[in-house]
């Protein structure tokens, strides 16, 4: 069967303007949302968001395909990077990681073929991949398992003879000024990318690396696309394969870009919802701190830390017990003391069963 680099309509894409005017809407509107939460934060709040929003954004780019990351080594990679931007070498895997999610989010010059391979080169840090850093040099297809052990083939990308000019033709648009709202470029643009497929692994993360540095070239996109994607993983490969269609001697990317849309706007919905409990958690500790013991501030701290669910759970006497290293008898007294104070709410249930609200404005 014919795909559609193999089309004389390729790569044209068009779009449905008609039908992305709602999408495009919203997710201009949901941006622009967290990124005003986001300025009223102080510099260390809006510090601490973009760490987490790298963090999670380099985690759930891995997630979708399979890889986990530790939290904590790429947390500590993304601090030692944003404060020694000019490093030259990499002690673990997860520092060049970083420095390709910093670059990504931050570089201004228009892509090219150099970049994209010292993003292949860092993206496999330490790891041993075919071809890395170039072109690959073998076919790719991209399969389902099927039913008996059979594996249904999904799309076959270019083969490795056109990679370059193709490469060549997709920088050229990348770095041209073009009419499209930046949303539907950065959709294009990642869309575009998947179906070459230029590199022997890793296309999918450094395509979502794309999709960051397309946002940047206007304003670095405030929030961790990935984990929504990661969250949407199946529909995401759906969308996918439904922007790569023929219609009308052009390629009809709208179910993609509409997908994308809607992503982003759900995307920026999750990362308001952070953003507020951040500053919940903030005012709560600014009126709560000066009036409660270091030892409850401590597992206080310990609880918010977690975020917005396990705060939702409350304490009891046990959690709060294991959390600060006393006894029982002595969490109880803590924590009347705090339900005293206003800082706990009291559940109804009594003895063993006893549980406590963490109070927020």
């Amino acid at each position: 069967m014919p795909w559609i680099w193999q089309s004389p309509a390729w790569p044209e894409f068009t779009c449905d303007a008609a039908r992305l005017a709602a999408p495009l809407a919203r997710a201009t509107e949901a941006i622009g949302e967290i990124g005003g939460l986001q300025q009223g934060l102080d510099p260390a709040e809006r510090e601490e968001m973009l760490l987490r929003e790298i963090v999670s954004e380099a985690r759930a780019s891995f997630g979708i395909e399979g890889v986990t990351l530790d939290a904590a080594e790429i947390e500590a990679s993304v601090v030692a990077s944003l404060r020694h931007r000019d490093r030259a070498g990499f002690a673990r895997r997860s520092d060049a990681i970083a420095a390709l999610m910093l670059e990504a989010r931050g570089h201004g010059a228009p892509l090219d073929a150099a970049v994209l391979g010292r993003w292949h080169r860092l993206l496999f840090h330490g790891i041993e991949v075919e071809d890395p850093g170039r072109w690959r040099q073998a076919g790719i297809e991209i399969v389902r398992s099927a039913a008996a052990g059979r594996q249904e083939v999904l799309f076959v990308a270019p083969p490795p003879e056109r990679l370059e000019p193709e490469m060549a033709r997709f920088l050229d648009w990348l770095a041209a000024e073009t009419p499209e709202p930046l949303p539907v470029r950065a959709a294009i643009a990642h869309l575009w990318f998947e179906t070459i497929h230029p590199f022997s692994d890793g296309n999918g993360r450094i395509g979502r690396a794309i999709v960051e540095h397309v946002f940047a070239r206007g304003r670095a996109l405030p929030f961790s696309l990935s984990r929504q994607i990661e969250r949407e993983k199946r529909v995401y490969y759906e969308a996918l394969q439904a922007g790569r269609h023929e219609a009308g001697g052009r390629i009809d990317a709208t179910p993609f870009v509409e997908w994308f849309l809607d992503c982003l706007a759900r995307a920026a919905g999750s990362a308001r919802d952070e953003a507020l409990f951040l500053l919940g958690r903030n005012r709560f500790f600014l009126r709560w701190t000066p009036k409660i013991s270091p030892r409850a501030e401590a597992v206080l701290r310990r609880i918010f830390a977690q975020g917005a669910p396990r705060v939702a759970e409350g304490l009891s006497a046990r959690s709060y017990a294991r959390i600060a290293g006393v006894s029982g008898p002595t969490a109880t007294r803590d924590l009347a003391a705090l339900a005293e104070a206003g800082v706990l709410r009291r559940s109804e249930a009594g003895g063993r069963s006893t549980s406590y609200a963490i109070v927020l404005d």
